[in-house]
């Protein structure tokens, strides 16, 4: 895959010059040779909650009915999904494609907005964190998935883009567990690159919407930026460049240790030039990939024990059935016999993943979760900084 990034200066949500840079854009990817006639394609948004557009919290509408707008004139069907936070119902998503203006791109567009809440299990054999996945039972429905995230800072992951947009291919409650047991952001990031790998053979192009970008603290700023690029890490690569990030602690850096991307050579810049972008005083949050709910490995049992959320099967209460065992991805759940010879479930937390799987399959629904003092002390304080950042 080559490592091009086409850069836009689009100043403007106005759909006419939003049509007319991701028409340009998608030239310079000749896109005749990745879509065709009648070919189904998932528009991956950024939707994570129930928010407006002028947040610049989701994927302005502007930029999902530009690049559908382009693909129909290549004879192509949309489907437009995400998953936000959260137990879904139907009504719920409804309420939330109107807000972020979805629905009015559904009524000026020809595509689909995704109802179908269900799921499927992705087997991921080389993932580092993730032997299988849960995911939206949508990717099994569509040829190919174009992926159209939004430039914002995180208060615990710092930079997102591009590839943590694929993060909300989970089901909203799927993605609280994970991301609450993923120890560091280094293991999120590679949680991430799992789920890019299982799904490589259909993930086709890139878009970020820069234009109106997200700082720290809530904070949206013009960036003016439209980017789009084949590789999904060349296109952070050029994003992180232009807000002045380094790539040590974003996901490049777990990306270049598993081959995925040549930080020496990163991308190669089309359109308008890396430099007219560049800005010197983007509000960051301070992020190591350390960071998250974990400390040094020296302290770490103790920091499990106080601040990390995990699955917990009480013996009295399992039935035994072996359920959990056989789908967790590493072997962490072993059946054992108690003093009355009753068949119950271990888990051994040194190769547990916190997939949830578990929790999420189980039966009897027997399958807790701790959530210790320190962690809830730890969210508080993050939701307290966060709050302090704004004013």
């Amino acid at each position: 895959m080559n490592n091009n990034v086409y850069l836009k200066y689009l100043d403007s949500y106005d759909i006419e010059i939003v049509r007319r840079a991701v028409r340009e854009s998608f030239a310079s990817m000749n896109i005749e040779k990745i879509v065709r006639p009648k070919m189904k394609i998932l528009i991956k948004i950024c939707m994570p909650h129930k928010t407006t557009p002028d947040t610049g919290i989701c994927t302005h509408p502007a930029i999902v009915r530009g690049v559908i707008d382009v693909l129909n004139e290549f004879g192509v069907d949309c489907i437009v999904a995400d998953s936000p936070y959260g137990k879904l119902s139907n009504n719920i998503l409804d309420s939330i494609y109107m807000n972020t203006g979805m629905l009015e791109v559904a009524n000026t567009t020809k595509c689909t907005l995704n109802n179908d809440l269900k799921s499927c299990i992705v087997e991921t054999p080389d993932g580092v964190k993730a032997k299988s996945i849960k995911m939206l039972d949508v990717i099994n429905e569509v040829d190919a998935i174009i992926n159209i995230g939004k430039l914002k800072i995180g208060k615990r992951l710092g930079y997102i883009g591009a590839c943590a947009n694929m993060f909300g291919l989970l089901p909203g409650e799927v993605k609280t567990l994970v991301k609450n047991r993923l120890n560091t952001v280094a293991d999120f990031n590679d949680y991430v690159i799992d789920i890019i790998d299982s799904l490589s053979d259909k993930l086709v192009l890139n878009v970020v919407d820069g234009v109106v970008s997200l700082e720290a603290g809530d904070s949206p700023r013009m960036l003016s930026c439209l980017a789009v690029s084949e590789n999904i890490f060349s296109l952070d690569a050029s994003l992180i460049d232009i807000l002045g990030l380094k790539y040590q602690h974003t996901i490049l850096e777990q990306a270049e240790a598993r081959q995925k991307i040549d930080l020496d050579d990163p991308y190669n810049i089309l359109g308008d030039e890396l430099e007219k972008f560049k800005v010197e005083d983007f509000a960051l949050f301070d992020i190591t990939n350390s960071q998250l709910l974990n400390t040094s490995k020296s302290k770490q049992n103790s920091y499990f024990k106080r601040h990390q959320q995990r699955v917990v099967i009480k013996p009295n209460k399992c039935k035994g059935c072996g359920v959990c065992s056989k789908i967790c991805p590493t072997g962490a759940i072993m059946m054992k016999y108690d003093k009355e010879g009753e068949l119950y479930a271990y888990v051994d937390y040194k190769k547990c993943i916190f997939c949830n799987m578990c929790y999420l399959e189980c039966p009897y629904k027997v399958v807790g979760i701790k959530t210790p003092m320190g962690y809830k002390i730890l969210d508080k304080n993050i939701n307290k900084y966060n709050k302090d950042a704004k004013k």
